[in-house]
């Protein structure tokens, strides 16, 4: 099982995208726990990054909405950003 860790940002982007979309906090904890028993389930369309965001992953939530994340080793992720394709992917990480 995949152990889950959340950057500051992405606790309080997760707050607004709940406080814009309360239904969806159920598929958020849903797919997470999906990523966390496999994280690759090809119901997620979890696919590398490029680019200016190299090294960093993401999973689908909805059609629009995304997690973007990092591995901190072969267990382990750290999510970064959640939210559609502009926000999520817009975002600097530290």
């Amino acid at each position: 099982m995949i152990k889950v860790k959340q950057a500051g940002k992405f606790t309080k982007l997760l707050d607004e995208l709940y406080v814009e979309n309360p239904e969806l906090e159920i598929e958020v904890s849903k797919r997470i726990r999906w990523f966390q028993d496999n994280p690759e389930d090809s119901r997620l369309d979890n696919h590398v990054l490029t680019k200016r965001m190299k090294s960093k992953w993401a999973f689908s939530i909805t059609d629009d909405i995304r997690i973007v994340y990092e591995w901190l080793g072969k267990t382990t992720v750290r999510l970064l950003a959640i939210g559609g394709h502009k926000k999520a992917y817009k975002r600097k990480f530290e």
